[in-house]
């Protein structure tokens, strides 16, 4: 499933390239790819700690405590993902200059932040039940 991510990531990337300002569109992609990565890595963490720990009580034959295990990493992901996807949208027109000082690539960012949190969202779930489904 990353694969195909990463995938999709490098397609946007060259569909990107093709629009009419490809330096502009690239530029604030890569801001938006960036966060959007960062954000990734605790998602993933889930992941591993999920299959982990729905592995260990399957195994000693709790499926009860396991079910109840990815609800709960399920719902803290959520949560964790909703609460930054709504910190990116209150500070939309300041937190591309983290990475970049160009008022165009700002704007464009800003534009492109609505995108950027369904995509937080989404990414927050689809790692923790990748986790589970790969034990």
């Amino acid at each position: 499933m990353l694969c195909l991510e990463t995938w999709y990531f490098q397609m946007l990337v060259l569909i990107a390239g093709l629009l009419k300002d490809p330096e502009l569109a690239l530029a604030s992609l890569a801001v938006c790819m960036t966060i959007s990565e960062w954000v990734l890595m605790i998602p993933l963490g889930f992941y591993t700690t999920t299959s982990v720990r729905v592995s260990n009580e399957l195994g000693a034959g709790n499926p009860k405590s396991a079910a109840l295990s990815v609800v709960v990493v399920t719902m803290l992901s959520f949560v964790l993902s909703v609460i930054i996807s709504v910190v990116i949208q209150l500070f939309n027109d300041y937190i591309s200059y983290i990475y970049t000082g160009g008022e165009h690539v700002a704007v464009a960012v800003s534009k492109l932040t609505p995108l950027l949190a369904l995509t937080i969202i989404l990414n927050g779930i689809q790692p923790v039940l990748s986790g589970i489904l790969e034990q």
